[in-house]
């Protein structure tokens, strides 16, 4: 099972497919209900079987997969709907959800939009995928990009991928997301695939030095500015991707920063803060996140209003940064303000995952009356 990117996905797809082989992917477009997987899930199938990717294992993804492989062997989309059962006799997963798969053929056809959606992008270069999946023209689809305006950059002609495609990708890019929708009673997939995230640390000092590690460990790309070339070094920050010995402000004025590059301010004093934090949010980061307490956020929305920064950016700004967990040490702090800023990315609502009180009484009542009855 591989677990990587959707665009590592298709770079195999297009290598496997230059080298002559015929796949098959399944791609999970809708769910209802708890599913092992969410939606944008797939996987690669050949003759041999599973080659590359998951839609959570069980009998779901064995089924998926024989789908997958009729498709290249026939060459025809098809649309399935699994229903998962609370128990694990039928399918082999415990979820009771709903998931919806589309499987289509990829042959040589398929290397013009795979080879678009997997080139490698900027961090301000977003593209959204329009992929009918009913109408005549299953597969049929359009590739948009957004780089400070929609530019189409592939498509195969289909008459349902016209104008209003175009705005609904524009939408979906913004929201990042992947969902079904209809256009002219066509029913068609729209998915956003964006840079992977990044993060800019302002400060090398001890917050900054565990916010570099911590989101290297997290596989997020990393740069860290420093105007202190001591502090800012290679030998002090080995694992990250880059690092900047200059001013702060001035560095984050030349780095190519998009809407996933998170910017985390943690300098050794205000007024370095405020130029840092006021260089950030004059990017197009969705997030910025000062590392203070509250009387710093004050001062700081006080400072930025007199100096005209826009207030709805001011209003953006994370401070104090992260979530509230009680965090003292800079490693604890690193972990509240990388949680904040996963939750923001996935529109989580950073709530326990752990069962309700309705949910845990009604499942030992259960228990309790199956004991009784033993």
């Amino acid at each position: 099972m591989n677990l990587a990117p959707p665009r590592d996905l298709f770079r195999e797809a297009a290598r496997r497919i230059e080298g002559g082989e015929t796949l098959g992917l399944a791609t999970l477009v809708a769910t209802r209900g708890s599913t092992p997987q969410k939606v944008g899930a797939r996987l690669l199938a050949g003759a041999s079987g599973l080659l590359w990717g998951t839609l959570g294992g069980g009998a779901v993804e064995a089924e998926a997969v024989e789908e997958a492989r009729k498709a290249a062997a026939s060459g025809q989309p098809a649309l399935r709907e699994y229903s998962l059962s609370n128990a694990t006799d039928e399918w082999g997963l415990a979820c009771g959800g709903t998931m919806v798969v589309f499987v289509e053929p990829l042959g040589r056809s398929a290397l013009g939009w795979l080879s678009t959606v997997s080139a490698p992008a900027g961090p301000a270069d977003m593209v959204a995928v329009v992929t009918t999946i009913g109408g005549d023209r299953p597969g049929a689809r359009l590739v948009v990009r957004e780089r400070g305006g929609l530019e189409r950059i592939w498509t195969d002609g289909d008459p349902a991928l016209g104008s209003r495609a175009e705005a609904m990708a524009r939408a979906v890019i913004e929201r990042d997301g992947a969902e079904l929708a209809e256009i002219e009673g066509t029913q068609v997939y729209l998915e956003a695939f964006t840079p992977a995230p990044a993060l800019v640390v302002a400060g090398a000092g001890h917050v900054g030095k565990a916010l570099a590690g911590l989101a290297r460990l997290l596989g997020v790309g990393v740069t860290v500015v420093d105007d202190r070339p001591e502090y800012a070094s290679r030998e002090r920050f080995p694992e990250v991707d880059r690092v900047v010995a200059a001013p702060v402000a001035e560095a984050l004025g030349r780095l190519p920063i998009g809407p996933r590059t998170a910017v985390v301010v943690a300098m050794r004093n205000h007024d370095l803060d405020y130029e840092a934090t006021a260089a950030a949010l004059r990017s197009p980061s969705r997030y910025v996140g000062l590392v203070g307490a509250r009387r710093k956020a004050v001062l700081f929305a006080e400072r930025a209003a007199t100096e005209g920064i826009p207030v709805e950016r001011v209003r953006a700004l994370r401070c104090p940064a992260g979530l509230d967990i009680g965090a003292r040490t800079p490693e604890e702090i690193a972990l509240s303000v990388l949680a904040e800023w996963i939750t923001l990315r996935q529109l989580a609502p950073s709530q326990p995952l752990r069962l309700s009180d309705d949910l845990f009484d009604q499942a030992v009542a259960r228990g309790v009356a199956a004991r009784a009855r033993q």
